[in-house]
């Protein structure tokens, strides 16, 4: 395909192309963290990997930088960048499931409840994303957290293939009959090689699934982690753990009425089997003191469908560590940010990284953060411009508390605050993982056309 010039570029794609003077111009470059006000070049809104392939080799023509959104869901707001061409995937959202190889291919714009309604036709999945509103590529490129990962891994060990579109407008295939070393630096090291149109996904047949939710006043909340911390160590690998606090009030259980104290730390667990084995894997935990809670047998979709979505429009600021385990010193920070947040929506999140999620696939992966036992996260969210300061400074708070028992010194890929350092970001590989990134970055994309991301210079 020949380049063409960025003004002639809405009359030779499928898409369309926004300027700062459209009409609709303002309302796509929207993301999910209502802090960001970015005001690309262009927006183009692609329908097919032709449309893809033409706004980078425009972009590249008329100089400038490119963001890529899919789901414009992450914090950092990487989606949108001041001065760069957007290539805008959310009109390619297909997903084809062959269930006999037990492969999915999905559009690069697609969002989770796309892949998980179109595998479990099929009773398949993969490992995905809590919110169903969050794209498929960006939280695959950068690890991807769910509740089927103690099994089967990351969201990132099971992307098989991609086709990406690179800097210069040429299309390159990642893994079978491409390059084994582009699919390890995609398998979480972000959108830093090109446009991933297409993803390829192993999928998994699906067990029966035991949702809990288990509940104990804050005041208690210490002993509880020591608990769920040895669960998630000891535990089999069907079994999945996640802590969030406070939560307003204990889940309701049959035949119980919710009462007691106003805030609580609830336990999340997924269980791979059945209820009588899922109940005995946590039994260490709901034995103690003060817990309530249940298992209910839940279909995947039903799971996956059952969190509350988190509108756009509101402000965040996400910060937090991979964690070698929780030491009492931890705990403390964790309970203490939990009384100490501001608002009603703030929040902390641990993840427990368990079973599958810390072996590396065949083939490997660049994601560099296995190791850790938990991902702690302070969510900071909140609506008026006045209390940025405060909600930020908490945020930042509980992160600093947490750093003496860091895996790495860095957090999340996908939870990354706007500020992100770039020593944040190198630290989250070991020194031969970036080394190998930025390798793999100068071959693909040597100019850093691709930089709006947790950015991996181009080796010298």
């Amino acid at each position: 395909m020949p380049t063409i010039r960025l003004d002639e570029l809405d009359r030779a794609i499928a898409g369309r192309v926004l300027h700062p003077d459209a009409p609709d111009y303002d309302a796509a470059r929207q993301t999910f963290n209502a802090t960001i006000d970015r005001r690309p070049a262009a927006i183009v809104t692609c329908r097919t990997i032709d449309d893809v392939v033409a706004a980078v080799r425009a972009a590249r023509a008329a100089g400038l930088p490119i963001a890529v959104r899919g789901g414009g869901h992450g914090v950092a707001g990487h989606a949108m960048a001041d001065g760069a061409l957007v290539v805008d995937l959310r009109e390619m959202r297909d997903v084809t499931v062959d269930p006999q190889r037990r492969r999915a291919r999905v559009a690069g714009g697609a969002q989770w409840e796309d892949l998980d309604r179109a595998a479990f036709e099929h009773g398949l999945a993969t490992t995905g994303g809590t919110f169903w509103d969050t794209g498929v590529g960006g939280l695959t490129l950068s690890g991807g957290i769910g509740v089927l990962m103690g099994t089967i891994g990351f969201t990132c060990d099971n992307l098989m293939r991609a086709v990406v579109v690179t800097a210069d407008g040429e299309i390159v295939v990642a893994g079978a009959g491409g390059d084994p070393d582009l699919l390890w630096a995609l398998r979480g090291g972000g959108g830093n090689f090109g446009v991933v149109t297409e993803f390829e996904f192993m999928l998994h047949p699906l067990p029966e699934l035991q949702d809990g939710r288990f509940a104990v006043p804050l005041g208690q909340a210490t002993v509880v982690l020591e608990a769920v911390d040895a669960a998630a160590r000891s535990g089999p690998p069907e079994l999945l753990l996640m802590v969030v606090g406070p939560a307003p009030e204990r889940p309701t259980v049959a035949g119980q009425a919710p009462s007691g104290p106003a805030e609580y730390l609830i336990v999340s667990a997924t269980f791979q089997g059945s209820k009588e084995d899922a109940s005995a894997a946590v039994a260490a935990i709901t034995s103690l003191p003060g817990v309530t809670g249940e298992f209910v047998t839940r279909t995947y979709l039903e799971i996956q469908g059952g969190s509350a979505l988190l509108p756009f429009g509101l402000r965040h600021y996400w910060k937090g560590h991979f964690l070698r385990g929780l030491d009492a010193a931890s705990m403390d920070v964790v309970v203490g940010a939990m009384r100490d947040r501001l608002g009603p929506m703030s929040f902390m999140l641990l993840e427990a990284i368990s079973g599958r999620a810390r072996d590396e696939p065949p083939g490997g992966a660049s994601f560099g953060q296995r190791g850790a036992r938990w991902n702690a996260s302070a969510l900071a969210i909140w609506e008026d411009p006045a209390d940025d300061d405060a909600q930020i400074a908490w945020a930042r708070r509980a992160a600093e508390g947490l750093l003496p028992a860091s895996f790495s010194g860095a957090g999340y890929g996908n939870y990354a605050s706007v500020d992100e350092t770039p020593e944040r970001v190198r630290a989250g590989f070991s020194a031969d993982r970036f080394d190998r990134l930025r390798h793999v970055k100068r071959r693909y994309d040597p100019d850093n056309m691709f930089r709006f991301n947790h950015n991996i210079p181009p080796a010298d």
